[in-house]
């Protein structure tokens, strides 16, 4: 029987020019998504997304969920979703709520991306990681696109203390500190607290440093799940019960993560890992769409493929 349900994942509601990582969407292709939404389907909270519905035949239901907590979440993506009478979830770490500097991989897109080939190091970067050594080529922008990959896919596999000595070395390496921008601006505290207080909007945990859960070891895994939960209860004053695991792929979460996300206190744990959702899927097992930067025709039919259980 094919399943009527998704959870759609965005990251940030910007113009991006250069976006790696494929985490924006416009302002204009996500208000025509919207839109799209409301015209083919049934979009409910996220945790009514598995209850039976009176609709239930006749339109698909969807549920809508942001990672990370970028301050356009708030500032750009809640305000079109209000307007269309849409609800959401929103993911935000402690290193958002906090609202300092920029996450390692915006670093790391700095650091590699705004340079120019008259400005760029002409030695290779070398590093150490997970004790594997690696080398990169940085000269053209061709390069540094497939360093970033490289590095951007070593890196998110190691815990957050590994992570950040390789950053600095890299800042080090190409002469420059990773500055931050308005692009990738966190939302800060009381961009968390103003998002919690429009109607329909949902904050959720991504632990508190965006941290790999199997990686960590069991004391560290419980202090990114239990802090994470207390810093943004006590900052929105409202209970948190939702969690999302960070990063995706199948290596983002074990047996051992999920038991202890449940034991946290959350009721629900999605994933950055694309499937349906059915009435029998496990809450602590949720799996998203990833939702990219298309117009209304490309998104319609990511749509069609994603209802029929295929990846555009």
């Amino acid at each position: 029987m094919r399943s009527r349900s998704l959870v759609l994942m965005y990251h940030q509601i910007t113009e991006a020019g250069v976006d790696p990582s494929g985490l924006a969407v416009s302002p204009k292709n996500f208000a025509s998504q919207l839109s799209v939404l409301k015209e083919r389907c049934e979009v409910v909270p996220l945790r009514e997304l598995q209850l039976r519905s009176e609709s239930r035949g006749k339109r698909p239901r969807v549920a809508i969920t942001f990672d990370d907590g970028y301050a356009d979440n708030g500032e750009v993506g809640a305000p079109i979703l209000e307007a269309a009478g849409l609800p959401a979830s929103f993911f935000i770490t402690g290193i958002a709520l906090d609202g300092q500097g920029e996450f390692w991989w915006d670093s790391l897109e700095h650091l590699l991306l705004d340079l120019s080939d008259q400005s760029a190091p002409q030695d290779p970067f070398e590093v150490v990681i997970g004790g594997q050594r690696l080398r990169v080529d940085l000269r053209t922008l061709e390069a540094r696109l497939r360093a970033h990959k490289a590095l951007n896919r070593r890196l998110r596999i190691r815990r957050p203390e590994e992570i950040t000595p390789v950053i600095e070395a890299l800042a080090a390496h190409v002469s420059r500190e990773a500055p931050t921008c308005e692009r990738h601006r966190l939302a800060g505290p009381d961009g968390v607290l103003a998002l919690s207080r429009i109607p329909g909007m949902t904050i959720g945990s991504h632990t508190i440093r965006h941290a790999l859960l199997p990686v960590l070891s069991p004391e560290a895994r419980h202090h990114e799940l239990e802090e994470s939960r207390r810093l943004l209860a006590d900052a929105i004053g409202k209970p948190v019960v939702e969690f999302a695991f960070p990063y995706g792929g199948e290596d983002a979460f074990d047996h051992e993560s999920e038991v202890a996300v449940r034991e946290a206190g959350y009721v629900l744990a999605c994933r950055a890992v694309f499937g349906r959702v059915t009435q029998r899927t496990d809450p602590y097992k949720i799996p998203r769409a990833q939702v990219f930067d298309r117009d209304e025709q490309e998104f319609s039919a990511d749509l069609d493929s994603w209802f029929k259980g295929r990846v555009p």
